[in-house]
């Protein structure tokens, strides 16, 4: 058996640009991996196919699930069978909710089962494989502080991540409303809003290089709030009036706030870890949501044993 820790990530930085002929979207963000986890066991079984538990039930446990459709398409890169396995995630990070739940868990169930299958693939093996399966699972591979662009597969780490800078020695409130947004939903609703307008795309390799040098001056300084941006905001905020209000509420406690992905939870810096635990202790809801502190974290997936 090998259990295995996979981590939540934040968009402290998403900028959506055109639709690809692949019908993705090119994209530009700052994604930072957090400490709060999903744990997954992977042990061998005596007989055929995966068997796949969860502990939240709103989780699918059949072939639709990323977990199951990473290890078939590693068995299939490494041109071997899945044989028995058994599978089970206890699921920690909310569902639906902008954090790379199941591209963590996804991209956890490739680095275990290399292990467990004892293949020779190299992590470049790995990448291609997750940016097959989804847009996030490349970055919850090795995850830390990245800026990651294209459709979410070319990933750059910063030269000094948020865990790693002196400057940035605090943590974050994270807040989870009880409303799900499908990502797909987030995305039509955001084109449906740019349709509206007349977009000049600007030069996306301009855009990279000034966001890449504004971001890793902000870290070197602990500033990096100040650069916080997602395009995702107007159009959610606009249909999900309570989601609106929460964020407005997160606004008015901590100073800032920010939707994470294509939402639903948001989140604000906090400098220090004092701060942090503070604000989220003395949050009060106003549409069901929950406030729980959160820390940066260098890597996307931990064995644990």
């Amino acid at each position: 058996m090998i259990r295995v820790r996979a981590y939540a990530k934040l968009n402290l930085f998403l900028k959506i640009y055109d639709l690809r002929p692949d019908k993705f979207h090119n994209l530009v963000s700052i994604m930072q991996s957090v400490d709060l986890t999903d744990v997954l066991d992977f042990e061998l079984t005596d007989g055929e196919g995966i068997t796949l538990t969860c502990s939240n039930d709103q989780v699918p446990v059949d072939e639709t699930n990323l977990v199951w459709r990473a290890a078939a398409a590693l068995a299939a890169r490494a041109d071997r069978d899945v044989g028995g396995l058994k599978i089970h995630i206890e699921k920690n990070i909310p569902v639906k909710g902008g954090l790379a739940g199941g591209s963590a868990d996804c991209a956890a169930a490739l680095i275990a089962l290399r292990d467990l299958w004892k293949l020779e693939l190299e992590d470049g093996a790995l990448l291609s494989i997750g940016a097959e399966l989804g847009s996030d699972v490349p970055f919850c591979i090795i995850g830390g502080t990245m800026l990651v662009s294209n459709r979410g597969e070319r990933l750059e780490p910063m030269a000094e991540g948020i865990s790693a800078s002196a400057k940035c020695a605090g943590g974050f409130m994270l807040v989870v409303p009880p409303t799900d947004i499908e990502t797909p939903v987030a995305y039509g609703l955001l084109d449906i809003d740019r349709s509206k307008q007349e977009l000049d795309w600007k030069d996306i390799a301009e855009d990279y290089s000034l966001i890449r040098d504004s971001w890793m001056n902000a870290i070197s300084t602990g500033e990096f709030a100040m650069l916080f941006c997602n395009d995702f905001e107007t159009p959610v905020y606009n249909v999900w009036q309570e989601l609106a209000d929460i964020y407005n509420n997160v606004r008015n406690h901590a100073g800032h706030a920010l939707l994470s992905g294509s939402g639903s939870c948001m989140f604000a810096w906090l400098p220090s870890v004092e701060e942090a635990m503070r604000a989220t202790e003395t949050y009060n809801p106003v549409a069901g949501e929950v406030a729980i502190a959160v820390f940066p974290a260098k890597s996307g997936v931990e064995i644990l044993e």
